[in-house]
């Protein structure tokens, strides 16, 4: 993208960095791998003009989506889509001025296409596994969920798994945005969130 005058590795690897540890850390892993002077507020600049981007992206396709236009499937539909649902915390760098607290509670999908087995001895064979995540509230998360199982193949695929841990805001996403889909749920794991 024009907002980071780097490759696109360069790019990839930066905000791979900045993604993982603080700016500041982050411009000296880089440096020591690229013998060069790069500031924590220039990894700073370079992510966030990315992660903008990237959100640009997103929220484009999915207005598109929601105007009747949905992503582009793949040429090949898969056999198994197995869309995985679950929140959690995470530390902000600031603080909600609201709140005063770093914690925020975020929300990610995971969009796996798989060969399947055959129930018995063959099992499925995982081969590309996607991810969307929010800091939204759930209906919007369950939009952007659906949008990128819709980029993956989800209405031409011939199984649609969602699987989740029985969070309260699982199963309205899942009845709203995969209603068609086969649900397993793992209640066994709800009490750990």
């Amino acid at each position: 993208p024009a907002e980071a005058a780097l490759t696109p590795q360069a790019l990839r690897r930066v905000s791979r960095e900045a993604t993982v540890q603080t700016f500041d850390m982050a411009a000296v892993a880089l440096n020591e791998d690229w013998g060069a002077h790069l500031d924590g507020k220039q990894i700073q600049r370079w992510a966030e003009a990315v992660g903008r981007r990237l959100v640009q992206d997103r929220y484009r396709e999915l207005r598109e989506a929601l105007c009747g236009r949905p992503p582009r499937p793949p040429a090949n539909a898969p056999a198994l889509l197995v869309i995985g649902l679950d929140g959690g915390r995470v530390q902000m760098r600031e603080k909600d001025a609201q709140t005063g607290s770093r914690w925020r509670e975020d929300k990610v999908a995971t969009v796996t296409t798989y060969r399947p087995g055959d129930g018995a001895e063959v099992k499925p064979q995982h081969l590309v596994t996607t991810h969307v995540g929010t800091m939204e509230k759930s209906e919007m998360f369950g939009k952007l969920a659906r949008v990128e199982a819709q980029r993956r193949g989800m209405d031409q695929t011939g199984q649609v798994l969602v699987t989740g841990d029985g969070g309260n805001w699982i199963d309205p996403v899942v009845e709203r945005e995969f209603s068609g889909a086969v649900r397993i749920l793992d209640y066994a794991h709800a009490s750990e969130h």
